[in-house]
């Protein structure tokens, strides 16, 4: 082998390997998830564009690939973030509360799980509806939160049935101050969510191979007939009725506060 072919081929081999580390290294968010000034409500994605990979979808940890219109996370051991999850989130919603649908299987036999990440605001702090199979005792359907890393558990579950090869459509409608499940059309369960509605979306494996063929999500919105009646307008005590008030803009008049270090800041109270 010449000189030349052996140099192209050690180069080549180098740069392999840096891909692969680089797909196993996990990407970690240094700060909570903040909505990008241009942000948009809804996304969809039926996986017909690789591209996606690396600006919407951004990966935290497991190895992702799309390829022939389905979303394959083929790593096939646990993460080292907490709950050990093979983590993708959507890059560029709004932050709040949404309804997401996805359509996934799981490719092998044996204890794996997957299933759609809500109120993603980094590795340490989302809501999981996942599907678990688990031969050794019971399938079911859950939903999980973590908090600071720290797993509560069972918030709700449902015992079930599940079939590796076959596909589920699984559904999650965040309205707020609930997350209603859905399994192939049917409400499974419903949980009232006691904290606030922040951070993104995304998708979550665990210790198996599993594939997505379609994903959408859309910020909630209450509707017009749900939402409170504001208060009326202060009278002047000269008897002349005070000037019609400014509709309020949340991008107008902003004070912005750097994002804090803990999760336990409190902002300013005003005089």
């Amino acid at each position: 082998m010449s000189r030349p072919f052996r140099f192209l081929a050690t180069t080549g081999a180098l740069v392999l390997l840096a891909g692969c580390f680089a797909q196993l290294t996990p990407q970690l968010l240094s700060t909570p998830y903040q909505e990008p000034i241009e942000s948009v409500r809804e996304f969809t994605d039926e996986f017909n564009s690789p591209s996606q990979l690396g600006t919407r979808w951004q990966r935290v940890a497991g190895w992702w690939r799309i390829h022939e219109g389905e979303l394959f996370q083929t790593l096939p051991w646990k993460s080292s973030l907490p709950g050990e999850f093979q983590i993708i989130y959507v890059y560029g919603l709004a932050s709040g509360p949404y309804e997401v649908e996805t359509r996934l299987n799981l490719l092998q036999e044996g204890d794996q799980s997957a299933g759609i990440l809500l109120r993603f605001e980094d590795q340490n702090n989302f809501y999981l509806l996942r599907l678990r199979h688990y031969p050794r005792w019971q399938d079911f359907l859950d939903l999980t939160q973590y908090v600071s890393g720290v797993r509560r558990e069972d918030l709700r579950r449902v015992n079930l049935s599940l079939k590796p090869g076959e596909w589920y459509t699984l559904r999650a409608e965040d309205r707020g101050n609930e997350i209603v499940a859905f399994l192939d059309g049917n409400e499974m369960f419903r949980y009232p969510t006691p904290d606030r509605a922040a951070g993104t979306v995304g998708l979550a494996v665990k210790t198996g191979k599993a594939a997505f063929d379609h994903f959408s999500a859309s910020l909630y919105s209450a509707g017009v007939d749900n939402l409170p009646t504001p208060p009326e307008p202060p009278r002047s005590t000269s008897g002349d009725p005070s000037p019609p008030l400014r509709p309020y803009s949340s991008r107008a008049g902003t004070n912005l506060i750097e994002n804090p270090p803990s999760k336990d800041f409190q902002p300013p109270k005003g005089d």
